[in-house]
């Protein structure tokens, strides 16, 4: 049985090109763009990424021009008119800052400008009030700040009165002062700050200064103890001992003569003599005879002030029977700070404590900036502590 033959299938070409034409009328419109739509998106990116980078204020100009072709005639015409608000009120908000001078002829010219200006003035002046304010109250905050931690700096920083100023140990075995200011002879106005303390104090006049007799006058009028400072001379025979002193290679007789015209000079009223330096002549026997001897016969006493720990003194006075009075404290002013002659000051009251009496000794010239007022101010201190005061005459009267 013969098959039959299908008939070829003709393709339908035009059917074909129909639909690809169909397709690519139906696809354009896809593809095809709104130059609007992509002007406006491409304008708002650029737009997005100046304002981060530099800021509104900088890219404002450039965002104006790159909307001007996307935007519509509405928005256009809505720009026009709000624009010239824009543009007068940018003109208008640096006026602020200009001088007043400068703004009077414009604010004559054109008066509605002048009421603008003057609205936004207001506030910068307010402004300026403000901080000025702020700044004074500032200030007065710090004054007063200054004024209560001072207030509390005086409050916590102890005064004469109080107790807590000085450490005093109580007095004991009827402890008695005896302060000894050598040197004298140079300023009488030194002197003085010494002779105006409240208490029993002993003056040491050097002979042949060119105030010697002057300052043994204000410690007379004063009322204060006046005692000859002797000059001696030192182990050291390139210290020299100054005018009126005893020397090693003096007689027993120029000793006597040398003593006797130098108490002469300073006096009347003159109770004693201590001696200035002179350690080769308190180690000496023999010379410390002759000196304790003119004591003696002058009425006077003999203050050691221990210069040497070979002093002789000692032995003399007890060949002449009689008594001698002896530094036993550590001198005040070795070195001459506060803090140094109180720490000394406080070893003398130990030794007060110990031998029922301490003879202290310090300088007036040297240590006048500081002692005479430490003195004075730790007085009543040493009063309430129970200790008292007196001079070499005293303990040799008791």
């Amino acid at each position: 049985m013969a098959t039959k033959k299908k008939p070829p299938v003709k393709k339908n070409v035009s059917s074909k090109k129909n639909r690809s034409k169909t397709r690519k009328k139906t696809k354009k419109p896809k593809v095809k763009l709104d130059a609007r739509k992509v002007l406006t998106l491409a304008a708002a990116i650029v737009t997005v990424s100046l304002v981060c980078l530099l800021g509104v204020g900088l890219v404002k100009p450039a965002l104006e021009n790159l909307f001007s072709s996307a935007k519509t005639q509405s928005y256009d015409a809505e720009k026009t008119e709000t624009l010239p608000e824009k543009k007068e009120s940018e003109v208008k908000q640096p006026a602020v800052t200009v001088a007043e001078s400068d703004q009077k002829p414009e604010s004559a010219s054109k008066p509605e400008k002048s009421e603008s200006t003057s609205k936004t003035e207001v506030p910068a002046k307010t402004e300026v009030k403000a901080e000025e304010k702020t700044e004074k109250k500032a200030e007065e905050k710090s004054v007063t700040q200054k004024e209560e931690d001072q207030k509390k700096t005086e409050q916590t920083t102890p005064t004469v009165t109080e107790k807590t100023k000085f450490e005093i140990p109580k007095a004991k075995n009827g402890a008695r002062l005896v302060f000894v200011i050598d040197d004298a002879g140079l300023n009488v106005n030194n002197v003085k700050k010494y002779t105006e303390l409240p208490f029993p104090i002993t003056i040491a006049v050097l002979p042949k200064l060119s105030h010697s007799k002057d300052c043994a006058w204000v410690v007379r009028s004063a009322g204060k103890e006046l005692i000859l400072h002797q000059p001696m001379q030192s182990v050291n025979l390139n210290i020299n001992p100054g005018e009126g002193a005893i020397k090693p290679d003096m007689s027993g007789s120029e000793i006597s003569a040398t003593l006797k015209e130098n108490l002469s000079e300073i006096g009347p009223n003159v109770k004693g003599f201590n001696n200035h330096e002179g350690s080769l002549i308190t180690e000496d026997l023999n010379k410390m005879t002759f000196v304790l001897g003119t004591a003696k016969e002058e009425g006077v006493y003999f203050l050691d002030s221990r210069t040497s720990v070979n002093s002789q003194a000692v032995q003399a006075a007890l060949e002449h029977d009689m008594t001698i009075v002896e530094r036993n404290a550590p001198f005040l002013d070795n070195t001459v700070t506060r803090e140094a002659m109180l720490a000394e000051l406080l070893k003398g009251l130990d030794v007060a404590n110990r031998d029922g009496y301490a003879v202290i000794i310090g300088h007036v010239d040297k240590s006048v900036n500081i002692l005479p007022k430490l003195l004075a101010e730790i007085y009543p201190y040493l009063v309430e502590a129970g200790y008292s005061f007196a001079t070499p005459s005293m303990l040799l009267n008791w």
